[in-house]
């Protein structure tokens, strides 16, 4: 039989977004969700994405600035919730550390529905193709018994369908969008900010104390360039992780391009609503105060003391500036009640 595969399609990038030096969507679920539907969906809006999923206003950081934070969240409740909110049923198909038993079971259900979806020329979200991120299998090939697939980093790979949730870590986690949900642009913005406001709040669960989310995750954040600028201080800069570089730049980029997003869905939403134009007003001062975070995150851990200082003050910043904004969408919110 020979190979299925979905044409014209690559590893979704807003152009937009970079044309005016943001980083655009770096969370790969959501870039994998934006590959997905810009090419099933036209036309197709990065920023209503990330604003109706709630991507644009979550923050989870680990105490050592891991990326690893970026997945710490509860997969079965938020992953297809951004699909829906996005205007489609979601079929979420998975299988978690506890439920080893299934595991065969989930993965050829999994399979089934993969193999529907491509020949129905939908692509599939699925964890960990590779490198603990999320990817897109765009195609299948029975005979080599393979998946054809997008990574993270929008190169064509593959991945033996027995790898399929169990490539590195073993969980089975697999995204595909169904038929239009019929939900209201009304319905999906309160649901949004809703979510926004339960997150700040830490009401969305995460694995705590290591791990931190919502407006506490700053405070994580800002500490771990204080603790970088004191091991620099002392002599001592191979005390922090070997790690620390990517580390950081890799949170700035998702938060800065995040809030980037927060700013923009905000402002289109707004009308003549002028706490969200506040609340838009606020998420504009939170995007530029992290924008010097991604850009002058240092390249050495032998970093200048003084601009780790700097840049966990403006983190700090962010943090009031979004509380503010946090004020003005639980206002508008209750408003709504």
């Amino acid at each position: 039989m020979p190979a299925v595969l979905i044409d014209d399609i690559e590893w979704y990038t807003d152009t937009n977004a970079i044309k005016t030096g943001e980083p655009g969507i770096r969370h790969s679920y959501m870039a994998g969700v934006a590959t997905t539907l810009n090419h099933i969906a036209q036309p197709f809006d990065p920023v209503w994405l990330m604003g109706a999923g709630g991507f644009a206003f979550r923050i989870m950081i680990n105490e050592t600035m891991c990326p690893s934070a970026m997945s710490v969240f509860n997969w079965r409740a938020i992953l297809p919730e951004a699909i829906e909110q996005a205007g489609y049923r979601c079929l979420h198909l998975s299988r978690l550390w506890d439920e080893e038993e299934q595991k065969f079971q989930r993965q050829r259900q999994a399979h089934e529905a993969i193999v529907g979806a491509i020949d129905r020329g939908v692509p599939t979200v699925v964890w960990d193709i590779p490198d603990s991120e999320w990817g897109v299998i765009i195609g299948y090939d029975s005979d080599e018994q393979s998946y054809v697939t997008l990574t993270h980093k929008g190169r064509q790979s593959s991945l033996p369908f027995d790898k399929l949730g169990q490539n590195g870590i073993d969980i089975l986690s697999v995204i595909i969008p169904q038929e239009p949900n019929g939900r209201s642009k009304e319905e999906v913005i309160l649901n949004a900010l809703t979510t926004a406001v339960a997150h700040a709040e830490q009401k969305e669960w995460t694995d705590r104390p290591g791990y931190q989310n919502g407006l506490a995750a700053y405070d994580h954040w800002a500490l771990m360039f204080e603790r970088w600028a004191m091991v620099v201080n002392k002599g001592d800069p191979d005390r922090i992780g070997p790690d620390i570089c990517a580390f950081a730049q890799y949170n700035a980029g998702h938060y800065y391009g995040a809030r980037c997003y927060a700013r923009e869905f905000l402002n289109n939403i707004a009308g003549r609503n002028a706490v969200l134009h506040r609340a838009a007003s606020c998420y504009g001062s939170v995007a530029l105060l992290l924008e010097p975070v991604w850009k002058n995150t240092p390249k050495s851990k032998k970093a200048d003391p003084n601009i780790l200082i700097e840049l966990a003050l403006a983190i700090k910043e962010a943090k009031a500036a979004e509380e503010e904004g946090i004020a003005f969408l639980r206002e508008y919110v209750q408003s709504q009640g």
